[in-house]
């Protein structure tokens, strides 16, 4: 029931001054103040917080600039030259073997050897010796076609003296796993070796692979690599990845 007695006054017997007692309502009223100025202090009046950034604006690409790219990509001619280059490249693995990633280690000496699938680092820098030394154990037979510095993604020096061209796929796990091996490899090369990225989308990732060119398009190479690194890291076992998020 609400309180409406008048407020109470007592006298203090040392200062003899009134003392008032609050009454229910009243205390109510200024518990509510209180709180809400904590909650002013808290906030500070701050705005409602920004959406996290996408892929493509975590390397400096906008959601608009990315998807007027996107858009204006000619899917099929991209298609058909991707698979072009990975058919050459393959062309004398049996197709049921194929598969991502595939990588071709070709040295400026003519020598040429293969890998399939995710190798260690201690093989791959096994195989980037024997073509530093021009004699490999498994000869490459294939025609991978040669590393094009305007179209192609060069991670390292580009005039170092081996390449490992790679076919790789963003929703391949093994993929993702080679990811860092190579890196690593090329790192610890001293500009003796460099990585080229083909795209060879079988698991159907078109969408990232043509979000990853667009990067390229708008941003560069730097961007290109850092972008690849940011799809990959979305492969996990429990976490499917959001296209609106690219």
């Amino acid at each position: 029931m609400e309180n409406n007695k008048p407020i109470e006054v007592q006298q203090d017997p040392v200062k003899q001054q009134p003392t008032p007692k609050i009454t229910t309502p009243v205390a109510i009223i200024i518990a509510g103040v209180i709180v809400l100025i904590g909650i002013l202090l808290t906030n500070h009046g701050s705005k409602t917080p920004a959406a996290p950034k996408t892929l493509s604006e975590q390397v400096g690409v906008s959601k608009a600039q990315l998807t007027e790219c996107v858009n204006s990509t000619d899917t099929s001619a991209l298609g058909t030259k991707i698979q072009a280059s990975a058919e050459a490249a393959m062309k004398d693995v049996p197709a049921d073997q194929r598969g991502t990633p595939y990588s071709v280690v070709v040295g400026t000496n003519g020598a040429k050897t293969e890998i399939r699938g995710a190798d260690t680092i201690d093989n791959v820098k096994k195989l980037v010796a024997e073509v530093t030394a021009g004699k490999v154990t498994t000869k490459y037979t294939g025609d991978v076609p040669p590393v094009d510095p305007t179209t192609d993604h060069i991670f390292g020096n580009p005039s170092a003296p081996v390449t490992i061209i790679e076919y790789s796929d963003f929703e391949c796990p093994y993929c993702a796993r080679f990811q860092p091996i190579l890196e690593q490899v090329v790192n610890d090369s001293n500009g003796g070796v460099n990585w080229v990225y083909r795209n060879w989308p079988i698991h159907n990732s078109i969408t990232k692979l043509i979000a990853a060119e667009c990067v390229a398009k708008i941003k560069g190479n730097d961007a290109y690599w850092k972008y690849s690194d940011l799809l990959f890291n979305l492969i996990a076992p429990t976490q499917a990845p959001a296209a609106d998020n690219l």
